[in-house]
């Protein structure tokens, strides 16, 4: 049984701020946060009254313009209850610089959500987005430099992995690691053909999971 969890889905970055507020309102209620990556700082209209929302972020319009390729967190040790981190490190070359320093202004939480590109590309070729002459979102190679795009290509273990042994390594302990759509990939009888046919056509040690865990979502503890 999940600790957080939330019936609601979200396709749009709007939604999904709602999403964060349904599934972790317990902790985000009457809290200090910090939004790291904050674009439009959505969030901030989810809030309670008595919680205290700083966005930053180099796009979109936060709080505070910071760009993290460049600079770390410009803000004091311990100085918000909950750190937030969605869909962010993955865009970063300073991916591990920048996991350290959202458990360092912590001084209790921090939610991180990490995307999956395997299951990205999975999706690509399963559900007909794919077009000749047209580059994969976040990873092609566009005619013209793009606005954004993803610096690292994992699985979810993978993910898995790197949270579990930077959390180790800032004193940080593992609250909720989850990944949703898992349940409904292999729901019903269609869904557990999907999955035997994977197993079938790809290595034993494949872990199929990796291609329909899209984003993974940890919450983490600060022990000390």
């Amino acid at each position: 049984m999940l600790k957080f969890q939330t019936n609601f889905r979200y396709k749009e970055r709007p939604d999904k701020a709602k999403y964060v507020w349904l599934k972790y309102q317990s902790i985000l209620k009457g809290s200090k946060i910090l939004d790291v990556g904050a674009d439009q700082c959505y969030l901030k209209q989810h809030l309670d009254e008595n919680a205290s929302y700083w966005g930053i972020g180099l796009g979109g319009n936060p709080d505070q313009q910071v760009n993290l390729e460049k600079e770390k967190i410009p803000l004091p040790d311990n100085s918000f209850d909950c750190v937030l981190c969605l869909d962010v490190l993955e865009h970063l070359d300073t991916l591990h610089q920048t996991f350290d320093e959202l458990c360092r202004v912590t001084r209790r939480y921090a939610i991180i959500s990490l995307h999956s590109p395997y299951a990205d590309f999975w999706n690509t070729l399963r559900l007909g987005e794919y077009r000749v002459g047209v580059p994969m979102k976040f990873y092609g190679i566009p005619l013209e430099p793009p606005e954004d795009r993803h610096k690292w290509f994992f699985s979810n273990e993978e993910a898995e992995r790197f949270i579990l042994y930077r959390a180790a390594k800032n004193d940080m302990r593992i609250v909720q690691m989850d990944n949703e759509s898992i349940a409904a990939e292999e729901r019903g009888v269609r869904g557990l053909l999907r999955v035997l046919a994977r197993v079938i056509l790809l290595r034993r040690d494949f872990n199929t999971k990796n291609l329909y865990a899209n984003t993974l979502w940890t919450v983490l503890e600060k022990q000390s």
